[in-house]
């Protein structure tokens, strides 16, 4: 017989023998292992069945309870709640009939609670109330409750009630209450309730009451009752009843009571209630075509406003349409309302009454019809 051959015949008997005495025996682990490594071994290098707490395998895997784990590739299937050293990689599939755990899990993840990851989950990852992360979450994810982030949560997102991150949302997400972040939301966001970010909202999103990005919120944004931002506002802005961009808001805004800003609002105005500039001194405006069911103001008004009530600005250029229309500065245009009033008309007053304050005396207020060039 091939000498090399025989070698390999007896390292293999050597194998089998080894393997047939821990089926023979549930192996315990002696004195001078610790708890955590107590496993029941099918297997050649690491590879094969496991029943047990093996700390490294590939293969298919049964265990009560994670604890201390190295690396798990293959099936990895737990039964109670992990151990107290949450460590290691699990690759591949990881389900738990409480809650499969490890420091990262990459693949497929179940737990019927819960699906806990100390630095990551990337993959497809399922808890029945939860799926939490104290790094990323990465890939396809769904908490019964909420799903929880330490880090930036990417992909498709849907958490029963919330998804909370203390970094960003990006994706396509939903809860049925909240997203909240404290970082950016990107993306495609749907909120029961609401959109809350410390950062920046962008993309297609909805607040079933409002929508609320410190530093901004861009895109198709949808409020049931309000957008609210620090920053500005921009492209295409529903509210139900505000819409309220300090840094300003440019884009085709429509709000059921006001539209609000202490910076330029510009594009397509529409609002019920008060639309106005509430910027102070010099500079901000409203520009495009805006109608306000109570009030139109700004320091600056540029395009075509009006108002069931009133129209008010320091200097106006365009078409001013209101019960009452005021400039205290400079109006260039046309204004057509029931009273009229300009410090300084260059254009054109329809109304009531009109009055301009830079005509001669005998022909400051008229009727119907005023003029100055």
């Amino acid at each position: 017989m091939n000498f090399a051959l025989e070698v390999r015949m007896k390292r293999s008997f050597v194998r089998f023998l080894l393997i047939l005495s821990s089926l023979l025996s549930v192996v315990q682990a002696q004195d001078s292992l610790r708890p955590a490594e107590r496993a029941l071994n099918l297997t050649i290098d690491h590879t094969g069945l496991s029943f047990g707490n093996s700390l490294r395998h590939n293969g298919l895997r049964f265990n009560w309870s994670d604890d201390g784990i190295e690396e798990i590739n293959g099936i990895n299937v737990t039964l109670w709640k992990p151990g107290e050293d949450l460590s290691g990689t699990i690759n591949g599939l990881a389900l738990g009939v409480v809650a499969p755990a490890a420091e990262n899990i990459n693949g497929f993840a179940f737990g019927t609670v819960a699906v806990l990851a100390k630095d990551g989950l990337t993959g497809i990852s399922i808890g029945g109330l939860a799926a939490v992360s104290q790094g990323s979450m990465t890939g396809v994810n769904f908490g019964g409750l909420a799903l929880v982030s330490k880090n930036d949560m990417f992909g498709a997102n849907v958490g029963g009630l919330a998804c909370v991150s203390d970094k960003n949302i990006i994706g396509i997400s939903y809860a049925s209450a909240a997203l909240v972040s404290r970082g950016d939301i990107v993306g495609c966001n749907l909120g029961g309730f609401a959109l809350v970010s410390s950062g920046s909202i962008a993309g297609i999103n909805f607040g079933g009451l409002a929508l609320v990005g410190r530093q901004g919120i861009t895109g198709i944004n949808i409020g049931g009752l309000a957008l609210v931002s620090e920053g500005s506002i921009e492209f295409l802005n529903l509210a139900g009843l505000a819409v309220v961009g300090l840094d300003g808001i440019t884009g085709i805004t429509v709000a059921g009571a006001g539209i609000v800003s202490k910076r330029d609002i510009v594009g397509l105005n529409i609002t019920l209630g008060d639309l106005r500039n509430d910027k102070e001194g010099d500079g901000g405006s409203i520009k495009g075509i805006s109608f306000g069911g109570y009030r139109v103001r700004a320091r600056e008004l540029v395009g075509i406003n009006a108002s069931i009530l009133s129209t008010e600005a320091h200097n106006a250029t365009g078409v001013m349409v209101g019960a009452y229309n005021r400039s205290t500065g400079t109006q260039a245009g046309i204004s057509i309302g029931i009273f009229n009033h300009a410090t300084e008309l260059f254009g054109v007053q329809v109304g009531l009454v009109n009055y301009a304050e830079n005509n001669p005396q005998f022909l400051r207020i008229l009727p119907f019809l005023n003029l100055h060039f």
